[in-house]
């Protein structure tokens, strides 16, 4: 009988890893390029597979993986030493915009060790065409991909960031240069709306649009990458100029549609409590660095 479970469970074992083996061979297979480097990032609710672009997004994948492999150092309060944690494992997914994205990568407490620095944008906007797309349609309404809701939005993220380029500090000043701000207005593509915002390009890199189960970096405006990411649901390309897109899931989006789905189980919350979350039990590249 002993013998006969030890079989058992040593077929069992042969299965299991038959079953990783077939995920990383097809995770491959769906890969852009066998050279990129392949993240297997195991959660609490499946296995998903991220190839990332090493050649759009340099600093930030390169970032990324340190992060991930615990190469970065960190200060961490509760011992006041420093540490280089596997930064991703036991993190939650614990942002969640329903049929939008997904979110992962901040620290649980303020004291917990965190990255100190910034990791500048990695955007080709003249590539992904937005020096090409007008802000306003000869109607005068705003594209869609600046994704204004109101009035509010259309100052904060158009008007106020061009008069602060003109040094306009007035409404008289405004009235005054009145038709030269029309002019530029009409002009205007979503290029120079974003670079007016701050955004910096670099034509030398190549574009990669926000499309479904890309993963991107989350930030708090330009040039404020850090560590954490999003993975988006549907094609986004209103996040194109502002989010530097790091990777794509190639196998596994249906355990990201499942944390996005696990939100209905909290009606519709968007922040997940410690014990709904999904988890990041560890994410690590698992194919070989090219050779320099």
């Amino acid at each position: 009988m002993r013998k006969l479970a030890q079989t058992g469970l040593a077929m069992l074992t042969l299965f299991a890893s038959a079953l990783v083996s077939a995920d990383l061979t097809s995770a491959t297979q769906a890969m852009e390029d066998p050279s990129h480097p392949l993240i297997l990032m195991r959660t609490s609710r499946g296995d998903i597979y991220i190839e990332l672009f090493s050649e759009s997004a340099p600093r930030n994948v390169a970032n990324f993986i340190a992060l991930a492999e615990g190469k970065v150092d960190m200060f961490d309060v509760s011992s006041a030493q420093t540490v280089a944690p596997n930064y991703y494992d036991s993190k939650t997914f614990h942002r969640i915009l329903r049929n939008y994205l997904v979110q992962s990568g901040a620290s649980s407490t303020a004291e917990a060790p965190r990255p100190e620095y910034f990791i500048n944008d990695e955007i080709n906007a003249r590539d992904l065409g937005l020096n090409d797309i007008k802000v306003f349609d000869p109607t005068g309404a705003p594209h869609a991909w600046l994704n204004l809701q109101n009035n509010e939005d259309l100052q904060a993220q158009i008007l106020l960031p061009l008069y602060k380029k003109l040094d306009i500090r007035s409404p008289e000043q405004v009235e005054a240069r009145q038709n030269e701000l029309h002019k530029l207005l009409s002009e205007m593509s979503l290029q120079q709306a974003y670079e007016n915002q701050g955004y910096q390009f670099n034509t030398r890199l190549p574009a990669r649009m926000p499309v479904r189960g890309s993963v991107a970096m989350a930030n708090s405006g330009p040039n404020t990458n850090q560590a954490e990411f999003f993975i988006t649901l549907v094609d986004s390309p209103w996040l194109a100029g502002k989010t530097t897109i790091i990777g794509e899931v190639v196998e596994g989006m249906e355990i990201v549609d499942r944390i996005d789905q696990s939100a209905v189980l909290r009606g519709e919350s968007l922040t997940p409590t410690p014990t709904t979350a999904t988890m990041i039990f560890d994410a690590r590249q698992i194919n070989a660095s090219p050779t320099p």
